[in-house]
């Protein structure tokens, strides 16, 4: 019976690290659109377009942890973003993808060698496997301005990588590209498309520019980042403050009519390693020019992941320990070995 239960043991220890490594790289993703409240154009509406925000991805450079873990902790951050996104994009199939900058966590401090690394990386995580509009932003930590000057080198680089106009039409949604770390920004356009301002900071926030942006472009809406949250806050056409909340779970879609006061909506990080459990993407849809709906298709915690495997690790390295232990006790005292011989040969026999 000591035997049996002895070689039992290993086997409900791999059984338990299969089935842990099968649900949290495979399973988990797919369980997760469970929750997800359904976003979608209807058939017959041709001018229904579905836009999906992806905010400060932040893919963790080469300075940050030393090798050989920075090896592994960015292929683990890589394959995560792979895994939500190409199962968001399934999931949504959006006509438009808008990145919100912050697209690296070392873009501005990189060398050109390692900023062209990190776009080849960004690359591999972000693939799109039919026709899409792309909308790029940068964010303070790809070109600087946050807590160091701002690369003129990075801004430079940037807008040759990702080389577009300010302003990016689709059907009758007009993009308009705002930079509040070099505080530029397109002017309007005099046709009827609904206007989407689209930032890594949030506009609305500064006061001055925040008003020179919507005079000059007249936006329906606000999209940003940065702050790593999702939340919203609404003002009115004189700028004022009415509200502001913050997004949770279990929110119903959140619809904007094109007539009213002004909204700012946060998307939040995509990147489990920004501190926050509450990541995924934004997604919304634009119906007849006039009703944009909005939601969260939030994405599994990973750091839970990650503890179930150190607990795996551990209970794999005591039991090793207690093993070994055992049998230098068992080999190192005669009395015990010489007892043991007969009901283990009754065992084997």
């Amino acid at each position: 019976m000591l035997l049996r239960r002895r070689s039992a043991a290993p086997k409900f220890f791999i059984a338990a690290v299969i089935g842990s490594v099968l649900y949290n790289e495979l399973f988990v993703y797919h369980i997760q659109t469970i929750s997800w409240k359904y976003l979608s154009c209807p058939k017959d509406n041709l001018s229904c377009t579905k836009i999906m925000f992806i905010a400060d991805p932040q893919i963790q450079g080469d300075t940050a942890v030393s090798p050989p873990l920075s090896y592994l902790f960015n292929w683990d951050s890589d394959r995560y973003l792979r895994s939500t996104f190409a199962v968001a994009l399934k999931y949504f199939q959006p006509d438009v993808l808008v990145y919100l900058g912050d697209l690296m966590d070392e873009g501005s401090i990189a060398t050109m060698e390692q900023f062209h690394g990190y776009v080849k990386r960004l690359s591999n995580i972000f693939q799109v496997s039919y026709p899409v509009i792309q909308v790029w932003l940068p964010g303070d930590n790809d070109i600087g301005g946050e807590h160091e000057p701002i690369q003129s080198d990075k801004v430079k680089e940037f807008e040759a990588v990702f080389n577009q106009p300010d302003i990016i039409t689709y059907k009758n949604i007009s993009f308009f590209k705002v930079n509040g770390i070099t505080y530029t920004y397109p002017h309007g356009t005099d046709d009827d498309n609904y206007k989407i301002v689209v930032s890594h900071y949030p506009v609305l926030w500064k006061t001055v520019f925040g008003k020179q942006v919507n005079d000059a472009i007249q936006p329906n809406i606000y999209f940003c980042a940065h702050e790593h949250k999702s939340q919203y806050i609404i003002k009115d056409k004189e700028l004022r403050n009415i509200a502001g909340r913050a997004l949770q779970l279990d929110d119903d879609v959140l619809s904007v009519g094109r007539d009213g006061d002004l909204y700012e909506i946060y998307v939040p990080t995509c990147s489990y390693r920004m501190g926050t459990n509450r990541i995924g993407y934004g997604v919304a849809t634009v119906s007849n020019n006039q009703l944009l709906r909005y939601t969260v298709l939030w994405s599994p915690q990973r750091f839970l992941d990650l503890f179930i495997y150190a607990g795996i690790l551990i209970i794999f390295v005591v039991y090793i320990f207690v093993f070994t232990l055992s049998r230098l006790v068992f080999r190192c005292s005669p009395a015990q070995r010489s007892d043991a011989t007969v009901p283990l040969l009754q065992i084997i026999n």
